[in-house]
């Protein structure tokens, strides 16, 4: 890179596909976190900022292990400079058949050079998140309260052609089999910055 604000564009287009099929496609999100520079940031406005590849290894497998069913197809994304914008979602296959259901959420990362992340800044409505456990809840009980696979990764949407797995691709996350701890409510967290919620907000 010649400086802090600019890149190759076909170095970043590079290093953004490499780092979208390693992490949301292929769910390697032990190597997905190897990513990220030493002393990147990693912040979530639900779940508070982690620092450095451990603790994003650990955010990520820990609530990607929580909630198995969910995948995130790429619907598009934006280059400028060293920032990639990009919108995915979060989506489950219906278990009673029809539609998947999802939810929306942004992201903005910041390249470091050399095909690796300085920063990644997340973005969901935590409404539009219980609206969407609502629904996958009311199809599992239509479908018999039951997932026949929780790994089913079946409709990537037709957005962005490249950003999907290969034909008969079978999911295996980095924690599959593995002795991770599931995060699915802030007492699961005992690592990284918690945001403080606006209702705790001091008054002035």
């Amino acid at each position: 890179m010649d400086n802090a604000n600019t890149a190759p564009r076909p170095e970043m287009e590079e290093a953004f596909r490499n780092y979208f099929l390693t992490g949301p496609v292929h769910e390697d999100w032990a190597a997905w976190s190897r990513l990220f520079t030493d002393d990147a940031t990693y912040d979530d406005h639900f779940w508070g900022t982690f620092r450095g590849p451990a603790e994003i290894q650990r955010f990520l497998e820990g609530t990607m292990s929580f909630a198995a069913h969910v995948y995130s197809p790429l619907m598009w994304y934006a280059i400028d400079g060293t920032r990639v914008v990009y919108q995915v979602v979060n989506r489950a296959d219906n278990p009673a058949g029809g539609a998947p259901i999802d939810f929306p959420s942004l992201q903005i990362i910041e390249y470091a050079g050399g095909g690796r992340w300085a920063a990644e800044s997340d973005w969901w409505t935590v409404q539009e998140m219980k609206l969407f456990n609502q629904r996958h809840r009311a199809a599992l009980a239509e479908a018999g309260g039951q997932v026949a696979d929780p790994l089913s990764r079946a409709d990537w949407g037709d957005w962005v052609d490249w950003a999907r797995p290969a034909e008969g691709h079978v999911a295996r996350p980095s924690w599959l089999g593995r002795d991770v701890r599931p995060i699915g409510s802030m007492a699961d967290m005992d690592f990284g910055v918690r945001h403080e919620r606006p209702d705790r907000a001091p008054r002035g």
